[in-house]
């Protein structure tokens, strides 16, 4: 058994890909009023900014922060090292990539598929109302509940406000004005603060509307879309006209022409249901 400060949990498994944190259910403590939650670790990496991102967050397909710090982990009260922690609502264990992988000759129902996609607006569009981006969204950062084809929104450690900056990206599924910024602040001269280069070199939720629409991407086709670049209903046959449409929509390369809210995504995806 492992723990930090009184958090206890069984191993080190990991049910989400955090980047290079661990994540671990905790065993339920009716004392210590622990239900339902999961503990994010690592030694190197805070979570403070993560903590007080949630702390100003309320929805239900977002989980709720409850604590955060640095404490010694323990395993059979034994050292093992000191960690950064942050104590979350437990959302799910189902990985939405993972539960609709492509099989041999098999592509995903297409209708749930959609009920997915649905169901991700509506905490990308509540972030957003609240003037903040998640900068982040990519396989493992949605969960799904199958049984209802709720989605839910995990992980926040880049997200960001609007116009604040960028704290990092995920290579496959960041939009293009993400990829341009890193590049463009990569370059700012020393003498330039990075808050001045922010406010002009800023982003907004589109860069959230295009990661997801590469993540639909990816389950509709079983191919990355900054791979193949090409539409959907070319690998798959099954995507209606409609709905390759609204992907494509998510996917523009020049975010003037992209879906510009999670809400009229959401309008989108429901006239073709």
């Amino acid at each position: 058994m492992y723990n930090i400060k009184n958090y206890a949990f069984g191993s080190f498994k990991s049910v989400a890909n955090m980047h290079k944190s661990n994540y671990a259910v905790l065993e339920e403590n009716e004392a210590l009023d622990i239900k339902n939650m999961g503990i994010k670790y690592c030694p190197h990496l805070s979570f403070e900014d993560e903590f007080y991102i949630l702390q100003q967050l309320d929805h239900k397909q977002i989980p709720k922060a409850y604590d955060y710090g640095q404490e010694t982990m323990f395993k059979d009260n034994k050292v093992v090292l000191k960690q950064h922690f942050i104590v979350l609502e437990h959302m799910s264990d189902t990985d939405l990539i993972d539960y609709y992988k492509m099989k041999t000759g098999y592509f995903p129902p297409v209708d749930d598929v959609i009920k997915c996609f649905v169901s991700a607006c509506d905490p990308l569009d509540y972030l957003h109302s609240k003037n903040f981006i998640h900068c982040d969204i990519k396989p493992g950062h949605m969960l799904l509940d199958p049984g209802t084809c709720t989605v839910y929104l995990i992980d926040f450690e880049l997200a960001i406000r609007k116009s604040g900056i960028l704290k990092g990206i995920s290579m496959d599924y960041a939009s293009p004005e993400q990829l341009t910024l890193v590049e463009e602040l990569r370059n700012t001269p020393e003498n330039v603060p990075l808050e001045a280069m922010a406010f002009f070199l800023s982003i907004d939720g589109r860069a959230d509307i295009y990661s997801t629409g590469s993540v639909f991407y990816e389950i509709l086709t079983g191919q990355k879309w900054r791979e193949k670049r090409c539409p959907p209903g070319k690998l798959n046959k099954l995507i209606p006209q409609k709905l390759e449409e609204v992907i494509m929509a998510t996917l523009e390369e020049d975010p003037d022409n992209r879906v510009s809210t999670a809400k009229q995504l959401k309008q989108s995806l429901e006239n073709i249901i």
